[in-house]
């Protein structure tokens, strides 16, 4: 037993001692895989090398203690904590670095922009500046030549105003010009006509131009075919387009008519749903109406009786107040026939008619009125049989209905009582707003006549003084006509004596032009003798000759 256990003890230490080992070895290739791949990012980034060197060493001493104690160590929190916030220190560091860049790169940025901005501004600036600098040396230039062909074309109107010996001159020049113009088409006639004839008579001449008269009509010829083949192809091809088009349009017609169809089938089938939504409608809005129109109906029988009492004291009231009103308008005609004078007279006949007027109103108001109660008797007989027939469906309460009705009759009468009463008032006060403002008006007229007489009297003077005036002004402008006439008479005169002058020396050239186209006539004449004493041979129009004659 004692070896046994020895043999386990043993056995366990080795084991234990291998475990060791190999843990020892996974740790060593741990730290360098680690140190390697921490130099390489110091290669990549070289500002995380602090922070990897630090992390390296951390996690290296951390596997060293704890693979020497087989346990965590009693720092390892602490050591852990103080890498993160060196960690976290480390970013911070490089995010304030990277936001100062930032700032520096987007500041040079923004101000190279706005030193870009700022030069081609001042480019515009000194280009508009230069197009309008340019522009007044224009303008300038424009302006002297202006001036310069202003002057240029004074000068030649002064030169077009001829004097009679210009014109003289000019005239002897014309009448040089129009002899050496006519010899010169004299000559020239002569030649064509010698050409003309040598052309006539010469064989050669005329066997090359029916040659060549030949030629055209054969290339005329084939021209024209030509031009008749192109318009039948032009037409065929035409006739084709159009065809083509036809049957474009009666396809797009058929497709027409198709959508227009299904158009037509989908227009109906919504116009059904639509009358059927309608339908609806209508039978909901029946059923309303025959609704309000129980409800009306009870309303009418309530307002039956409250009319029926108001028309009754309508017309009593009605009776008073006319009587009223003809006892007041015979007491106002009485006290405007007392007060009245001959001027007035005139303006009570127009109070006679405003108030004639107003007993027509009052009189068709009682006509009116009159039929109204007409109509309201009618309207309360048909709605008492109306009542009477809903009465007997409904069977309502007499009783209670009956003192309803007193009691809304009693209200109304006293609302009534209030609105006659406010009407009454509100007549007697336009009565006298009518009075009073007629007073006023008949001040007005007696001030508004003695301000047209006085206006009369002042408009009479004014056209006494206008009067006056206008006849000095007349004889005036007699005066000034009687001068403006002499200086005329003087002026046609001088141009009577200048138009003689002129017509004078226009005979003079005239004659000298008659003179000079008599002597040519005469010289045209005796040449014209003489050629035709000479005998000229048989013209051949162009005939060809044959050998015959």
């Amino acid at each position: 037993m004692a070896g046994r256990s020895r043999e386990l003890v043993v056995q366990s230490c080795s084991s234990r001692c291998s475990r060791n080992s190999q843990a020892r070895r996974f740790s060593r290739c741990q730290g360098r895989r680690r140190a390697a791949t921490s130099q390489a990012s110091i290669q990549l980034f070289p500002w995380r090398s602090d922070q990897l060197s630090y992390s390296a060493a951390g996690q290296a001493s951390s596997m060293g203690s704890r693979a020497r104690s087989g346990h965590l160590a009693p720092d390892f929190m602490i050591l852990n904590r103080r890498k993160a916030e060196d960690q976290r220190r480390v970013f911070d560091e490089k995010c304030k670095s990277d936001a100062s860049v930032e700032r520096f790169a987007h500041w040079e940025h923004k101000t190279a922009g706005k030193i870009e901005r700022n030069t081609v501004t001042r480019k515009v600036e000194t280009m508009k500046q230069d197009m309008k600098e340019e522009l007044n040396e224009r303008r300038s230039k424009l302006a002297a030549l202006l001036a310069e062909e202003d002057a240029r074309y004074t000068a030649e109107l002064s030169s077009f105003e001829e004097t009679p010996e210009m014109r003289r001159d000019r005239l002897k020049a014309r009448a040089r010009e129009l002899m050496r113009r006519r010899e010169q088409e004299k000559r020239e006639f002569a030649v064509l006509m010698r050409e003309r004839q040598f052309r006539e008579s010469c064989d050669a001449f005329r066997e090359h131009d029916g040659e060549q008269l030949l030629h055209e009509c054969v290339v005329a010829r084939e021209r024209a075919l030509e031009e008749k083949e192109e318009n039948k192809q032009r037409q065929k091809e035409e006739n084709e387009m159009w065809h083509n088009k036809l049957l474009d349009l009666v396809r797009k017609s058929e497709e027409r008519e198709m959508n227009d169809k299904n158009r037509q089938m989908e227009l109906r089938s919504e116009m059904l749903h639509t009358l059927q939504e309608q339908i609806q409608e209508l039978q909901a809005r029946r059923d309303e109406d025959e609704r309000l129109k129980q409800e009306e109906a009870r309303l009418m029988r309530e307002r039956f009786e409250l009319d029926l009492a108001e028309a009754k004291r309508k017309e009593h009231e009605r009776a008073e107040m006319q009587a009223e009103k003809k006892l007041a308008v015979a007491r106002h005609n009485a006290l405007l026939r007392a007060e009245k004078d001959a001027e007035i007279r005139r303006q009570q006949e127009e109070d006679l008619k405003l108030l004639n007027a107003m007993l027509d109103k009052e009189r068709r108001a009682e006509e009116a009125e009159l039929q109204y109660k007409a109509q309201l008797r009618q309207q309360a007989r048909e709605y008492q049989a109306q009542l009477i027939e809903l009465m007997k469906k409904e069977a309502v309460d007499e009783a209670a209905s009956e003192a309803i009705r007193k009691a809304e009759q009693e209200k109304a009468w006293r609302k009534r009582e209030e609105v006659w009463e406010k009407e009454r008032a509100a007549r007697e006060k336009l009565m006298k707003e009518v009075l009073q403002t007629r007073r006023e008006q008949l001040q007005q007229r007696i001030e508004q006549n003695r301000r047209e007489r006085e206006f009369a009297m002042e408009e009479k003077e004014r056209m006494v003084r206008e009067v006056d005036d206008i006849e000095q002004q007349n004889a005036l402008q007699a005066e000034i006509r009687k001068r403006i006439a002499k200086e005329h008479q003087r002026d046609i005169l001088t141009q009577i004596e200048e138009a003689k002058n002129a017509m004078r020396r226009e005979m003079e050239i005239a004659a000298l032009e008659l003179e000079a186209s008599r002597r040519e006539e005469a010289a045209y004449q005796a040449k014209l003798a003489k050629e035709m004493l000479v005998q000229k041979p048989l013209k051949n129009h162009g005939l060809k000759s044959t050998g015959l004659f």
